[in-house]
């Protein structure tokens, strides 16, 4: 159904002056302000929206989101398995650890379920407090895997 503006009756809008006016500016604003943040809190609450928007969550939080079943019960996070790396910090000991893989979900979940980095898994089942940060290969400005990783190795001094 096509609305033509040409039927579209504005005198409301152009009638209105002072306060009212002011009243609909703001009214206005915050719609579209609530709208904003609704639609940034969706994204960086699923797997995917914290990925592209490379933010820092807890390994109970990546584990969670990790293991959401999506259609056919695989798991969801498989669709978005892609290319870059991963920053793991471990808070307690105050030591990061710098990896890459084509598919960095999968690679990052390795470590906290005894198949990565014993290390990190040995701390991790000690009770360390973990945080994780993905950065995909195609949002960064990095030609490669190599290069991205040194980078971020670079970075945190490692």
């Amino acid at each position: 159904m096509m609305i033509s503006l040409d039927k579209i009756d504005l005198s409301y809008f152009t009638a209105l002056s002072g306060t009212r006016l002011i009243v609909v500016a703001v009214l206005t604003i915050l719609i579209i302000t609530a709208l904003l943040i609704s639609i940034y809190s969706v994204s960086t609450n699923t797997l995917k929206g914290i990925i592209n928007n490379s933010k820092e969550i807890s390994v109970k939080k990546f584990l969670r989101l990790r293991n959401i079943k999506g259609k056919g019960q695989k798991l969801a996070s498989n669709k978005i398995d892609v290319p870059g790396v991963y920053i793991i910090h471990n808070h307690t000991d105050r030591k990061y650890y710098v990896g890459q893989a084509q598919h960095i979900v999968s690679r990052a979940n390795n470590h906290f379920t005894a198949k990565g980095n014993g290390r990190v898994y040995a701390d991790y089942a000690r009770g360390d407090r973990f945080t994780i940060r993905f950065v995909t290969l195609k949002k960064s400005r990095a030609k490669n895997l190599n290069d991205l990783e040194r980078h971020y190795i670079k970075k945190y001094n490692l």
